[in-house]
């Protein structure tokens, strides 16, 4: 159970397990470099019509080709065996093709990413193929930027089966030419955030009919985000497809519509949108939609109806909708409905089935974060895993909500002796809750201190096996074998209470409701207070060195880390990952946000003491520490943090990991192996050096040791108690 900061002393470490070395059983199999550079990446699953089998896709970096490649496997899941069907590229969209045994995916197998068509016995079809020209990732010419995947040339953006598996909706996608004309205002100020010169595409939207027919439903512009980003949510009607696109309003503001495609008269309509309120997003047995509501310790779980009307399934401790826990699934009778839910304290993934006016969870000691079911619900597929358990797929018995281990999805990770890792809930000095973790080192000796690393990404340090979006390169794991004691800490929760939650609810809407001094202290700052206080709990407990302490974390983790480091002597290193919002220079791409934090631009003076307050850039005298940052791309925030960082004498080093060619940047979430391995020495080499005083001479980073003793002969010292 997590406990609260409160507890201190002997009863935080009672919970400590020795390890297996010190009970004399046989040598522990360790974590490796190489093991953290495998962890897979499970994407998708989909189980087959008759229920026997399932597919799922991983993603996994491969060393020696220096990619990362994805993987089809096919599990039987009565026997567990496993078998890989394809190795490509690229594979997404994994379904089931109703009424037959077999899969469609997006696949590139070097002619750009197509729709196939997948046989139980692993034979692979085309189902539509399409002209690759439009490029997705962070390359020169790209329609959009990539998400930790390497440029993919893409004919074929999205698509959906109707439920009888005889009409089929999809999205292509074509490159338009570039053009030559004078720009002005706006589409000049775009490209100062731009690194790459950007492509242009339309997308078209098909449906294909029983007889094999492809009908235009329509062309769509770039601006249609909806279509390009594959946000169409596709809806199946007895007599009609629909689908959402992105069109501009009468005030020039983009908004999403629905669109109904006619499969008699074969024409397309817009919806009126008090008709369709999208109740098929999480869709509750009554054809509601299911939501949770209010702040708390507890959420109300409500399924709106048709006419606003509500009903009310009683208050639980999970909360249902979050994007990384499973979608809605709803039995064609209408009178079963799953969705997945996510723990508020302690966070893991599971499922809640909603039927008969009651609520059911369905879950155990692990998170389930990826399932599919048949059509009666009455039998599904997951993905199984947990902060010391590697990914596994399980069979749900949905009726008894029995849960039985199939196949591993990883057997070299399932090969590492566990390391001990602790859910913990803390309660910093202003009586906001934060959760996380507490990854022991292995041998840990009570009684030793040890030096230790806090590591944050927003909301992600949940029940997930050592995840990418949470850890990105920093490896923890490792650091708990070289003897580091890691806390993952997550932001407090923006729905602990009403207050926190207005403050969120500012920031995302651009609003100014709230003074920014009241936005920075509950958004930033009380961050800030949460990592100072769950480090001291450790210290109190004689179990950190509070002269040893980093903390470190990318995005959303990067704000938090530079916000901390200009606010905090508590922490003598840390390493920033690809990030630089709240730097003044950034407000002319993301002025609505800044009026919400800030009040307005820099250059108001009424605004420019709350830049002075928070932006890490503008507060670089007042940092202990010294600071790696590693970016992606070579941006301006960044760049000026660095910069004065160096003018206020702190030892700081900004790192720019290269991309595949001169022509494309590595992504946000690295996705080329030897940048993934370079920056986890690079962040090993960082703490042992700033945090041990250790210089490994058969590091890839040994040669900046000299530039580093440099740095901490010259930086300055902090006076004070905290310094």
């Amino acid at each position: 159970m997590a406990r609260p900061i409160l507890l201190a002393g002997a009863a935080l470490i009672s919970g400590v397990m020795l390890t297996s070395q010190a009970l004399g059983s046989e040598p522990e199999r360790v974590w490796t470099l190489d093991d953290q550079l495998s962890i897979p990446e499970v994407r998708a699953i989909a189980i087959a019509a008759n229920g026997k089998s399932a597919a799922y896709v991983v993603r996994i970096a491969d060393r020696e080709s220096d990619r990362t490649d994805a993987i089809l496997r096919q599990v039987d899941l009565a026997s567990g065996a496993t078998r890989d069907l394809l190795r490509a590229r690229w594979i997404d969209q994994l379904s089931r093709i109703p009424g037959t045994a077999d899969w469609s995916a997006r696949i590139d197998k070097g002619d750009g990413v197509q729709l196939y068509r997948i046989e139980p016995t692993g034979t692979v079809m085309p189902l539509v193929v399409h002209p690759a020209r439009a490029i997705f990732g962070d390359s020169e010419g790209a329609v959009f930027p990539g998400y930790g995947h390497a440029p993919l040339p893409t004919g074929v953006r999205a698509h959906s089966w109707s439920p009888d598996g005889k009409r089929l909706f999809y999205v292509t996608v074509d490159a338009a030419p570039p053009t030559k004309s004078v720009r002005y205002d706006s589409d000049v100020t775009a490209e100062r955030a731009r690194r790459r010169s950007p492509g242009q595409a339309t997308a078209s939207i098909y449906l294909r009919e029983p007889d094999g027919t492809d009908l235009l439903l329509g062309m769509r512009p770039q601006s249609d985000l909806t279509t390009f980003f594959d946000r169409n949510h596709v809806r199946w009607e007895k007599d009609e497809v629909r689908y959402d696109v992105m069109e501009a309003g009468a005030d020039g503001q983009q908004k999403v519509v629905t669109m109904a495609w006619g499969f008699a008269d074969r024409k397309a309509r817009l919806l009126d949108p008090k008709v369709e309120r999208v109740y098929w997003l999480l869709a509750g047995p009554n054809g509601g939609k299911l939501s949770s509501q209010g702040n708390g310790d507890t959420r109300e779980l409500v399924e709106t109806l048709p006419g606003d009307k509500t009903r009310s399934y009683g208050n639980f401790a999970f909360a249902v909708g979050d994007g990384r826990a499973v979608g809605g699934f709803r039995s064609r009778d209408g009178k079963r409905a799953i969705t997945g839910t996510r723990t508020i304290d302690a966070p893991r993934f599971g499922l809640a089935v909603v039927e008969n006016g009651a609520v059911r969870k369905i879950g155990g000691e692990q998170s389930l974060n990826l399932c599919d079911f048949g059509p009666t619900l009455e039998h599904g597929a997951c993905i199984a895993q947990g902060q010391a358990a590697p990914p596994a797929v399980v069979a749900v018995d949905v009726s008894s909500g029995k849960i039985r281990r199939v196949a591993s999805a990883s057997p070299a990770h399932e090969a590492i002796t566990p390391l001990t890792i602790e859910p913990r809930t803390w309660t910093n000095r202003h009586g906001y809750k934060a959760t996380g973790y507490i990854v022991w080192p292995r041998g840990y000796e009570k009684g030793q201190r040890y030096p230790a690393i806090v590591v944050t990404h927003g909301t992600d340090a949940d029940d997930r096996f050592a995840n990418r979006e949470n850890q990105w390169e920093y490896p923890v794991q490792l650091f708990a074998e070289r003897g580091y004691v890691v806390l993952l800490v997550n932001d407090p929760s923006s729905r602990q209470n009403a207050e926190i939650s207005a403050a969120y609810d500012a920031w995302i809407n651009e609003t100014r409701d709230l003074p920014p001094e009241t936005l920075q202290q509950l958004i930033w700052l009380n961050g800030v207070a949460s990592y100072e206080d769950a480090v001291k709990e450790l210290v109190d407990a004689g179990v950190i060195d509070a002269a040893r302490v980093g903390i470190a974390g990318y995005s959303r983790g990067s704000q938090m880390v530079n916000v901390t480091m200009t606010n905090s002597h508590v922490f003598r290193a840390a390493s920033s990952g690809d990030g630089g919002y709240l730097e003044p220079a950034f407000y002319a791409d993301i002025a609505g946000s800044y009026d919400a934090v800030f009040g307005g631009p820099p250059t108001d003076p009424a605004a420019l003491v709350y830049y002075r307050r928070l932006s890490p850039s503008l507060r670089a005298s007042e940092v202990c520490g010294a600071i790696l940052q590693q970016v992606a791309a070579p941006y301006v925030p960044s760049i000026d943090l660095y910069t004065a960082l160096r003018k206020a004498g702190v030892p700081t080093q900004l790192s720019l990991y290269p991309g595949e060619d001169s022509a494309s940047d590595e992504t946000h979430i690295f996705h080329i192996p030897s940048n993934r391995i370079g920056a986890m020495q690079e962040n090993i080499a960082w703490f042992d050096y700033w945090l041990l005083g250790k210089l490994d001479p058969g590091s890839p980073v040994a040669e900046r040791y000299a530039f580093w003793d440099k740095m901490r002969a010259a930086s300055p010292r902090c006076d004070g108690p905290d310094g």
